[in-house]
């Protein structure tokens, strides 16, 4: 029998050959990472792997029953609220949780547990805090915040669907919409630059998308792979931004 000498790059091509490949972790952002209270907070998960069947949140750092938000089943599209649901949380289908409308009773942990095809169960925890309003300033006090609100409420596929901004603050540089909550450019769908009164569109969106200068969004004809994480956000003349979110949910006709 000839034996072969196997040389060390040989080996080395050997070991990368049989080793697994890498699969990004679940991660959890919080959006803002610190909050006042009347904020809203989201949880963005990142990197849900694609053989998660179902996944529950809840708060504290055990996941017991008597503590769950929200049960969500990816198949059936279905959502079950828990005990510890405030009436201000609403759980996506990407994994993520919004919490509306947070006060200080909100800070802690937040766990996501996620079981995939083979029945395995998955725990990612979160944190973040919830702080007083600077200075003691009453909420009341404050400027309002731009909120959204889908006009018509529910969607179906090729329908026209109007992101409605209320409040829009005053004394804007310019603001932006952006598909999912990250403001990269290849997710931007418009933007509008208030100084020189001119807006843009992103390639993908020409005769599809309007930009109005209160900061609402038309979309037409959308489909199923419209839905998901809409965000507004605003940069003032001092640089400060702002943002709220949306979720936009297209229903098959």
């Amino acid at each position: 029998m000839v034996k072969k000498k196997v040389n060390m790059k040989e080996k080395a091509s050997l070991l990368i050959l049989w080793l697994p490949s890498t699969v990004a972790q679940l991660t959890i952002e919080s959006v803002p990472p610190i909050s006042a209270e009347g904020d809203n907070v989201l949880l963005f998960v990142h990197n849900l792997p694609e053989n998660v069947q179902a996944f529950s949140w809840y708060t504290g750092v055990m996941a017991l029953k008597s503590r769950e938000i929200a049960r969500y089943e990816i198949a059936t599209n279905s959502r079950t609220l828990g005990t510890a649901h405030s009436g201000r949380a609403t759980v996506f289908n990407n994994g993520s949780l919004l919490i509306k409308n947070v006060t200080r009773k909100d800070s802690g942990y937040y766990i996501l547990q996620t079981l995939d095809t083979h029945l395995r169960s998955e725990i990612t925890r979160v944190e973040f805090f919830v702080h007083a309003p600077i200075f003691g300033f009453k909420k009341h006090a404050t400027p309002s915040k731009p909120t959204v609100e889908l006009v018509p409420p529910m969607v179906a596929e090729e329908d026209n669907v109007l992101f409605l901004v209320r409040n829009l603050p005053e004394k804007l540089q310019g603001f932006a919409w952006h598909k999912g909550v990250l403001p990269l450019d290849h997710f931007k769908i418009a933007s509008h630059a208030i100084l020189i009164n001119s807006s843009m569109l992103a390639h993908k969106y020409y005769g599809r998308a309007t930009i109005y200068t209160n900061g609402s969004l038309l979309l037409q004809n959308v489909t199923q792979k419209d839905t998901g994480i809409y965000t507004l956000r605003t940069i003032s003349a001092d640089l400060r931004s702002e943002w709220a979110i949306m979720h936009l949910q297209v229903n098959s006709k």
